[in-house]
């Protein structure tokens, strides 16, 4: 499976702010039912209360002339692991990665900010320079 070029930036961005990186990557079925698997999988305990919230984050790097057609290709499939993750009762909040002056150029699209709102699409929006994220956004 090829990585993505910020594939590591995310992790150690995740490292940074005290997540521990349990899957590199997370498989959310196996290769005989489709082989399909997120970048990584972490997990951190927020407070005893609430105890360990784990998470599944997809990294893009939104590289091609296009960014509407990563786009497109992206919200696809954070949909389809949504879904697999659903029923498979996986115990993981998934997050689409991305460099946030992607983010920030993309949403100045109304059928972005539709799209983002219609699938329920949560974000870990990263720096690639100074390898931190930048924003969480639910």
């Amino acid at each position: 499976m090829a990585r993505d070029i910020f594939h590591e930036v995310v992790k150690k961005a995740l490292v940074k702010q005290d997540w521990l990186i349990t899957a590199d990557p997370l498989t959310l079925l196996p290769r005989k039912e489709g082989g399909i698997s997120t970048d990584l999988g972490a997990e951190k305990v927020i407070v005893a209360e609430k105890g360990l919230t784990k998470i599944a984050v997809e990294v893009k790097s939104f590289l091609n002339p296009s960014i509407i057609h990563d786009f497109i290709k992206a919200t696809g499939q954070y949909r389809v692991y949504s879904i697999v993750m659903k029923k498979r009762q996986l115990d993981r909040i998934l997050y689409l990665a991305m460099p946030d002056f992607v983010y920030n150029e993309l949403i100045e699209y109304p059928f972005v900010k539709d799209t983002i709102e219609d699938s329920s699409i949560k974000f870990i929006l990263f720096d690639q320079h100074s390898e931190t994220i930048v924003q969480w956004i639910e």
